[in-house]
């Protein structure tokens, strides 16, 4: 592979339509393939927490997190901008940004990729745990770089309103990763670098089965290349402090419960979560769909539809969410005897804390998706760094009273700062400004 505009593919003539029943049909072949990646990192988890020891999974825990980090960091300097971007250019113009953005998401998907896999094999190396310090850094590096390929892909053709195309890749994807984590076990070898390099080579996969190479490549013409990587950095620069500051509210609390109480406190924190991210993963699956339709209809000033879209997208949310925790609330009795085992006895009053958790969490994002679609950049970074305040003092106080129960009490608090302070101050302020 090369990054060439071999991955920019050519683009459907309409981008972001508002029609109901095309959002409904993308948001569900959307949600189908959120729920395909949230199969197998459920799968994968409840292998590691059945057949891991504890410390392995708690170490495995921390590194995706940090890979979460790295892909954060992408996120914020070029999807996501892109995203904001791309719905109101023409379907060439498209086409030859995604391209020229392609080179500069290899470079930096390269050096966050050494950079990290460095920093991992450092600190295995440092710390003494269960795994080979070099082959952990060159397995998650492997991880870090193709999962931003893949990534990329992805959001283009989210871009281009087709998530059928998103399906086919990661259903590529899933099928490797599971034939993969399958031959480890079959041969007993199920540590941490292998999972990862399993992974990493599951998302070139993935890619290789989907890329469109009838695609004409165009030049990368530097002065072009210089231009749309300046268009993206005009919001990047807002959005990676904001993205950062967001993903340590949301992760930090991870590694300051492994700091506080140990690495089987976080071991336990990531395995009771691991059981609601479905949820987390369909909000994400409905913002890929809508954020280019959110953008449309605030440009057009549709606030009538635009209205619509928010409420009806919060309370369909909404509904999945508690579905979804009474029906795991109910499976809970066999997980815990058949799943979960005798080392995560006593998971059940988190699971349900973690359900309040993401019934808060999924009405925010959206209100965050609102912002983004309007290119608010410099409002959501004032969110992140209220909310990471909040979030090291709750987290500073409840942890060491109330352990890893505190932990998920400090995200709580903090999911619910951030809800009032998106929908009753910063959505309703944007409102006024742009009528």
């Amino acid at each position: 592979m090369a990054p060439s505009a071999q991955m920019a593919e050519r683009p459907a003539p309409e981008v972001g339509s508002v029609s109901s029943r095309k959002l409904l049909i993308h948001s569900l072949a959307s949600l189908i393939d959120q729920a395909l990646l949230s199969g197998l990192n459920f799968a994968l988890g409840l292998v590691l927490i059945r057949l891991a020891t504890k410390e392995s999974y708690g170490v495995y825990s921390q590194l995706y997190v940090a890979g979460i980090f790295a892909s954060t960091v992408i996120e914020a300097l070029i999807t996501g901008p892109l995203t904001t971007i791309a719905p109101g250019r023409s379907p060439d113009e498209r086409a030859r940004l995604a391209t020229l953005l392609l080179r500069f998401q290899w470079q930096l998907s390269i050096g966050l990729a050494l950079a990290f896999g460095a920093g991992s094999a450092f600190v295995a190396d440092l710390t003494g745990i269960d795994a080979h310090p070099l082959l952990l850094g060159i397995a998650f590096a492997v991880y870090l770089f193709a999962n931003a390929q893949r990534e990329y892909h992805r959001s283009i053709s989210f871009i281009e309103a087709r998530p059928r195309r998103v399906l086919h890749t990661d259903i590529a994807y899933a099928l490797a990763a599971a034939i993969g984590v399958g031959i480890l076990l079959l041969v007993g070898y199920l540590t941490v670098p292998a999972i990862f390099l399993v992974m990493g080579l599951a998302n070139i996969v993935g890619m290789w089965r989907s890329t469109d190479h009838g695609y004409a490549r165009q030049a990368h013409e530097p002065a072009s290349f210089r231009a749309a990587v300046a268009e993206v950095m005009q919001r990047g620069r807002w959005a990676l402090p904001g993205a950062l500051v967001a993903w340590a509210t949301n992760y930090s609390y991870l590694y300051i419960a492994a700091a506080m109480l140990g690495v089987a406190a976080a071991a336990d924190l990531n395995a009771s979560r691991l059981l609601l991210m479905p949820i987390s993963l369909s909000v994400l699956a409905w913002s890929r769909v809508a954020r280019p339709m959110v953008s449309r209809l605030s440009a057009a000033r549709d606030w009538k539809h635009l209205d619509h879209l928010a409420w009806a997208s919060v309370a369909g949310i909404e509904i999945v969410t508690v579905l979804y925790v009474v029906v795991l609330w109910l499976a809970l009795p066999w997980l815990q005897a058949h799943v979960l085992g005798v080392k995560y006895h006593g998971l059940e009053p988190m699971v349900l804390a973690w359900g309040g958790y993401f019934a808060i969490n999924a009405a925010r994002w959206i209100g965050s998706s609102w912002l983004t679609s309007n290119d608010q950049y410099r409002l959501l970074l004032v969110s992140g760094v209220a909310c990471l305040i909040v979030m090291l003092i709750s987290a500073s106080v409840f942890i060491p009273l109330y352990g890893a129960w505190g932990a998920i009490l400090a995200l709580i608090i903090v999911e619910v700062f951030d809800l009032l302070l998106i929908w009753a101050v910063f959505l309703p302020m944007l409102r006024r400004k742009n009528t």
